[in-house]
């Protein structure tokens, strides 16, 4: 007879007992993998953590990388951003005058016009980079995009003569002795001299110089007077009238041409006054150049550069010593013309039967050469760009030959006006001007 077994004997309990042994076993088993693996996992972390951290040194030791630390600087940043509107600003306002644009250009003529009748002895100018319209009395201004800026009527019906420098504009009434001078919009000075007005200049500090007869005194008078209106000094000169004359040094010296007729000879002399100097010593001559006119001439340094009837010429001031830069035939000459450092001509070139436009620094360097195909109506030289006007477009080249493109027009306007920092030009017709902008 079999014999059950009792749950409570040894037996069963030494048998449970083995059993939980074995689950505990199988726990600790586990656990112990787990933190095993955590341990690996652990030691993985720092490792990789360690990983460039340390260095060797010159000895050969490892000795702990330093530690890299980034800060942001905030004035490198600045000059950046500034660097860049910089950029910007350049690329937009001169990018135009070397073919580059970072806007859209239209050049449908029809696009930017004013509405306007013109006279034949209305004045067109440019004034503070814009275009300047004189007409019934009234000064008006325009910018490229042909919007009205600025007005201003005299209270006064008179013929002006208007002189531009700069942000500087004198108007003179040369019957009355009445003149008016304009910084940017503002009149800052209306002055009336004791005379009649011959002529005025100005410069880019607003100084003027009127050349004036007076009716019992001297008839002879050039007049320096700062933009206030002070006086700053009188020129007692020959009775020869005054071709053009230029400012110089804020308006202490004082270069000036002047025609030469008697009964022999027929001609042109450049003389010069300088306060700086004792008072005997003040006017002197420069040059004398007989059978000779001139057209234009700009001071530079010491340099008179001259536009002749037959040649270009620059002149030492201190000893008068002429050097000539260009000769030419007049019938052969087409278009020639002074800028502030070079200058520039269109002729025939005779040998292809075509037509050479060429820029010329007064130093002798040849900045640009470009053969024209045909003689054009009419040519407006500036610092910066040369427009050449035909029947029925207008041909665009910089100072540096770069081609800039045809702009399509009616039929040749009557006069034509570079402004807005040469990248514009009003074409002025009887009833309208347009205005091309590149």
């Amino acid at each position: 007879m079999k014999k059950k077994k009792n749950k409570n004997s040894s037996v069963f309990l030494d048998e449970e007992t083995k059993n939980v042994e074995d689950l505990s076993l199988d726990d600790d088993i586990e656990q112990g993998v787990e933190i095993v693996n955590r341990n690996r996992e652990e030691l993985d972390n720092q490792r990789n953590k360690r990983i460039g951290k340390f260095e060797r040194n010159a000895n050969d030791q490892i000795i702990e990388r330093p530690k890299i630390r980034y800060s942001v600087n905030t004035k490198a940043i600045v000059t950046i951003i500034v660097i860049i509107v910089v950029i910007c600003w350049f690329l937009y306002s001169y990018g135009p005058i070397f073919g580059i644009h970072m806007t859209s250009v239209s050049e449908n003529i029809e696009d930017n016009k004013i509405e306007l009748v013109t006279k034949e002895n209305d004045i067109y100018y440019e004034f503070n980079d814009e275009l300047l319209v004189y007409s019934n009395n009234t000064i008006s201004t325009y910018d490229n995009n042909a919007n009205l800026t600025w007005s201003y009527t005299f209270s006064e019906s008179f013929s002006p003569n208007i002189y531009v420098e700069g942000r500087y504009m004198l108007v003179t009434n040369n019957l009355t002795g009445m003149m008016y001078l304009f910084e940017g919009r503002n009149e800052i000075l209306n002055k009336k001299l004791d005379g009649t007005i011959k002529s005025a200049f100005l410069d880019n500090y607003g100084n003027i110089a009127v050349e004036y007869a007076v009716e019992n005194g001297y008839n002879n008078v050039v007049g320096v007077y700062n933009k206030a209106g002070r006086s700053l000094y009188d020129a007692y000169l020959s009775q020869e009238n005054i071709i053009s004359l230029k400012l110089i040094d804020n308006g202490r010296k004082l270069v000036f041409c002047e025609a030469v007729t008697d009964s022999s000879n027929i001609g042109i002399k450049f003389r010069r006054v300088d306060i700086t100097k004792k008072e005997e010593e003040q006017l002197t001559d420069i040059v004398s150049l007989d059978n000779n006119f001139v057209y234009d001439f700009i001071v530079e340094g010491k340099t008179i550069y001259a536009l002749l009837n037959d040649s270009i010429v620059s002149i030492d001031v201190d000893n008068g010593n002429i050097n000539t830069l260009k000769e030419f035939n007049s019938t052969q000459m087409i278009f020639v013309s002074l800028n502030d450092d070079y200058y520039t001509f269109l002729e025939r070139d005779i040998s292809n039967n075509k037509y050479i436009s060429e820029n010329i620094g007064y130093s002798g360097n040849k900045i640009s050469s470009t053969l024209v195909e045909s003689v054009p109506k009419d040519m407006v030289s500036s610092n910066w760009i040369n427009y050449y006007i035909y029947q029925d477009y207008v041909y665009i080249l910089n100072k540096w030959g770069v081609d800039l493109g045809k702009r399509e027009i009616t039929f040749t306007p009557k006069k034509c006006i570079v402004f807005n920092n040469n990248k514009s030009l009003a074409l002025v017709y009887t009833n309208k001007i347009y205005i091309l902008n590149l």
